[in-house]
């Protein structure tokens, strides 16, 4: 059995695989103690043989994740970590090892998954849009701030606004009430990146043959303007199986 996690800026997610079937799955916050994660695979505990992990968080919360596994499972974890190709997925990056690592294991998650050109996006604390050619090759991406965070730099950066704190169904239409404009505004940007790379692939593709590929916690607000698109919550997840090709 195969312990994965994501260790992303707000969350842990994580999944417990047996076989290639999920058994298990859940979250904890970024920072909260381990032993709610414990708690959660106590039953399997003896049956973990591998602990693969994505992070982006760094080297404190790193090695105390590591720390933990150690004295946990007796296992060492095995982080993943962004290279210059992983079968026929090539990374666009002039320096590869700096492309954030569940870009990465997004990406050849969705090329697996899709076997061709293919748009990623990642609506997160912060959005990120990939552009994955019809042969493997990365094309580059885009980073952006997440809908929270674009709400969030608004309201503490003036003084008069005032926002709902339930964010609503996502409307491109201009708004009638401070939120609502607000909330609109965010849906336009967001949308345009994802318009934008749409172009951009096609342009560098010279076809308009693709797939969208969705993830991410608010990847949901954003799927009704692209009913096309293919939801995949878990594709960090996916990808750390084909990256680090553990026996499934």
């Amino acid at each position: 059995m195969i312990l994965d996690v994501d260790m992303g800026n707000t969350r842990l997610k994580w999944r417990l695989r047996d076989q290639g079937t999920v058994v298990a799955q859940g979250f904890v916050a970024i920072e909260d103690p381990l032993d709610l994660l414990a708690d959660k695979v106590q039953l399997q505990r003896n049956l973990i043989s591998a602990v693969l992990v994505a992070s982006v968080v760094g080297e404190r919360l790193e090695q105390r994740f590591l720390d933990w596994s150690v004295r946990y499972f007796n296992l060492r974890p095995e982080f993943a970590r962004s290279s210059a190709n992983c079968g026929a997925v090539f990374n666009g990056y002039r320096d590869p090892k700096t492309l954030g690592v569940d870009r990465w294991l997004a990406i050849n998650a969705a090329f697996r998954c899709v076997g061709g050109a293919c748009i990623v996006v990642s609506c997160g604390t912060a959005v990120t849009l990939d552009l994955v050619a019809r042969e493997g090759r990365h094309l580059g991406g885009f980073i952006a701030p997440g809908l929270n965070l674009l709400v969030d730099s608004l309201a503490s950066g003036t003084r008069q606004i005032k926002l709902d704190k339930i964010i609503p169904v996502l409307d491109l239409s201009p708004g009638v009430s401070t939120s609502d404009a607000v909330y609109s505004a965010c849906a336009v940007m967001l949308t345009g990146l994802v318009n934008n790379a749409v172009q951009q692939l096609c342009r560098l593709e010279q076809n308009n043959e693709y797939e969208l590929i969705f993830t991410g916690g608010d990847a949901i607000k954003l799927l009704p303007f692209y009913p096309q698109a293919r939801l995949v919550p878990d594709l960090v997840l996916d990808g750390l199986a084909c990256v680090l090709d553990y026996p499934r």
